[in-house]
């Protein structure tokens, strides 16, 4: 008896036109016009010549539409804009980059041949080979010439140049040769 009544209840009672599901169901459905139905066409006039407002019609939900193309692109713009501004504060102030006093020894191989090669390349032109090890000496509890000999067998695993080995095998003998290494 008592499901019968509710839905007798449910059947009979109109639904609630205000409500929010009403109003979605009415506008997915095509039946609701977003207020586009009741609007005037611009410079229409009423029967006593003066021109006539859209009045509520406009002023509907869903009504909302960019007039013209300069004020789409402004708000474009606009909103480009706010987005830099948030994510400079967010980078800056928020969230900053936390900076770690590193040392060379935690770089990867590859960039460990590239101080290497630099190395070799400025040795090549003062013949110090006293200052190349000082230079090699960052990266650690490695002798230079270990250093440089590591760099050596990197470029030669990983395609360096002929011109760039040569420079690094000149540097490893210098070094060798200075530290007494044989």
């Amino acid at each position: 008896m008592a499901w019968r009544h509710r839905c007798h209840a449910f059947l009979f009672i109109p639904p609630d036109l205000t409500s929010p599901v009403t109003s979605i169901i009415l506008i997915l459905s095509g039946q609701a016009r977003r207020g586009r139905a009741f609007q005037i066409p611009p410079g229409s006039k009423d029967s006593n010549g003066t021109e006539v407002s859209l009045g509520a019609a406009g002023r509907l939900l869903g009504s909302f539409y960019m007039t013209s193309n300069r004020s789409r692109w402004l708000f474009i713009i606009l909103a480009l804009i706010a987005g830099v501004g948030i994510g400079l504060v967010y980078g800056w102030v928020i969230n900053p980059v936390d900076y770690f006093d590193l040392t060379p020894d935690t770089l990867r191989a590859d960039y460990k041949a590239d101080y290497v090669l630099m190395t070799a390349e400025a040795y090549h032109v003062e013949q110090d080979p006293g200052l190349a090890a000082r230079r090699l000496a960052i990266f650690g509890t490695k002798s230079p010439a270990a250093i440089a000999a590591d760099g050596l067998n990197y470029a030669r695993a990983n395609g360096f140049s002929d011109a760039d080995t040569i420079l690094i095998q000149e540097l490893v003998t210098a070094l060798q040769a200075w530290s007494g290494i044989r």
